[in-house]
């Protein structure tokens, strides 16, 4: 058998040529996804930055109150160390006495010899 004679279409005399609009069409898709992109960054950082910011409120707040009670701790203990019991042992360990106890010279006496 033979196969009958086919007449097929020759492609030789085409020209191959670059298609144009497929630049148009990647331009308007970079300058779409870029807008996207803007709208996107402009619409989502400002809640990002409240979430930051509350954060940080929180952080601060915190800090607040621990420093408060460390101030709190710190003023009971200065008046403890002020209080005149206190004071009177301190005296005492330094070598401290009472003026009725060291025979003080009072201000009437002051001029006079003994």
């Amino acid at each position: 058998m033979t196969e009958p004679l086919a007449i097929r279409p020759s492609n030789r005399f085409l020209v191959r040529q670059r298609d144009r609009h497929w630049l148009r069409v990647l331009a308007a898709a970079l300058l779409l996804a870029l807008a996207l992109g803007s709208v996107l960054a402009l619409v989502g950082w400002p809640p990002l930055e409240v979430t930051a910011i509350h954060y940080d409120l929180l952080r601060l707040r915190a800090q607040v109150s621990k420093l408060e009670r460390q101030r709190r701790i710190l003023e009971v203990q200065l008046e403890a160390q002020r209080s005149p019991r206190v004071l009177a042992r301190r005296a005492r360990a330094l070598g401290l006495v009472p003026p009725e106890e060291a025979g003080a010279v009072s201000g009437a006496n002051a001029g006079r010899t003994p």
